[in-house]
């Protein structure tokens, strides 16, 4: 099974199940980097609230996120500073940072190797034995969203695709079927599991980063919760939601 998505910083407790529960993870990375998007910022937990990790970039129009530069001004030690503010009463916060300090302050002049660095140090950290493959090292040949989907599928040599419920609106499940790909949707935001946050008296906040889930249950906790929230689901995903 297969999960394919333009790579994410610092990426929420989706992502980090399909890192779990899939044999694949393909990062989108040849496609048009969007302002605004999840992948060069994410939310955490804070004292007055919702916060924003952010690695700032340089613009540039039609850019893909491939080739999207971070900008001089991004401080990783601010960045670590800033979870550590956040997070410092939570048992699991140095365990936590001994996993992400390395990644942030690799050196990457450009955000998809940023991210897909963090990405795979938290894949390591969380125990997944999923293949991370970029699209962009894929032989691509077309256009059409769905009929790259389902060349990423063949490139990878998988037939099930993992899909966000988010993708219902444009997602062809006739079309991938043609191509021996079948879809499961993941369905997540729907099953977002709860755990005992920082600032508890807020009341809980899904679809943070994975961060506030580790800070709070460390790395073996967060993998525990998302493998049985994952084996929870996916029988009924197996009795007829494939398309």
């Amino acid at each position: 099974m297969i999960y394919i998505e333009q790579p994410p910083f610092a990426p929420w407790l989706g992502f980090c199940e399909a890192l779990l529960g899939c044999d694949t993870v393909a990062f989108y990375d040849d496609v048009q980097y969007t302002q605004g998007g999840w992948q060069n910022r994410n939310r955490i937990k804070t004292a007055d609230g919702i916060g924003w990790l952010t690695v700032p970039v340089v613009r540039d129009t039609g850019q893909l996120i491939k080739d999207t530069r971070i900008a001089p001004a991004f401080d990783p030690d601010r960045l670590l500073r800033q979870i550590r503010l956040a997070y410092a009463r939570t048992p699991y916060i140095d365990e936590a940072l001994n996993v992400l300090r390395p990644a942030l302050t690799a050196g990457h002049e450009h955000l998809a190797d940023l991210n897909i660095g963090l990405i795979t140090a938290l894949a390591t950290a969380l125990g997944s034995r999923a293949r991370l493959l970029r699209t962009s090292q894929m032989k691509i040949t077309t256009a059409d969203k769905t009929e790259r989907l389902a060349q990423i599928c063949a490139s990878a040599g998988e037939r099930v695709l993992w899909a966000g419920s988010g993708t219902r609106d444009y997602l062809d499940t006739g079309q991938l079927g043609h191509h021996q790909v079948s879809v499961r949707w993941n369905e997540f935001a729907d099953r977002h599991p709860q755990y005992v946050q920082a600032w508890p008296r807020q009341e809980f906040m899904p679809g943070l980063s994975v961060i506030d889930a580790v800070c709070a249950l460390g790395w073996a906790g967060t993998a525990a919760l998302l493998r049985t929230s994952f084996e929870a689901y996916l029988p009924h995903t197996e009795k007829g939601s494939a398309a």
